[in-house]
């Protein structure tokens, strides 16, 4: 899929999400109003298909970089991507984890909000009974 059909602010968000912030924070860094805009952003198919699409740029890149003392987000993703589909001498509860810890990082575990769900306050202190 191209990501010509993408628009400069989803682009934005593309990279900064792939730098390594937050749904919520790539979405606020690439001009959108509300931070939780992020986790609907990550729901769309084609964002999704950029984001992988960037992945694989960047991930052989990223491995002549490991000179430095603080990794980089593309090089915590691979490093979790390795440990998730791991050998058989890595234990299932780590690469469980490495799984649990990508699939948050991609939104794979959003609730998905319903817009008619309100709070309602009923203010009733103070009121006589009778």
């Amino acid at each position: 899929m191209s990501h010509e059909t993408l628009s400069e602010k989803e682009k934005d968000f593309c990279k900064a999400y792939a730098g390594g912030m937050t749904a919520a924070e790539a979405a606020k860094a690439a001009g959108y109003a509300s931070g939780s805009y992020g986790k609907q952003l990550l729901q769309k198919e084609k964002i999704r298909a950029f984001l992988a699409e960037m992945e694989k740029e960047v991930i052989p890149s990223s491995q002549k970089k490991q000179e430095g003392k603080i990794a980089p987000g593309d090089e915590i993703l691979a490093f979790l991507t390795e440990t998730m589909r791991g050998s058989e001498e890595t234990d299932i509860k780590t690469r469980m984890r490495a799984a649990e810890l990508l699939g948050r990082r991609n939104g794979a575990f959003a609730k998905e909000e319903t817009e008619n769900s309100r709070v309602i306050i009923i203010d009733d202190i103070g009121r006589e009974e009778g």
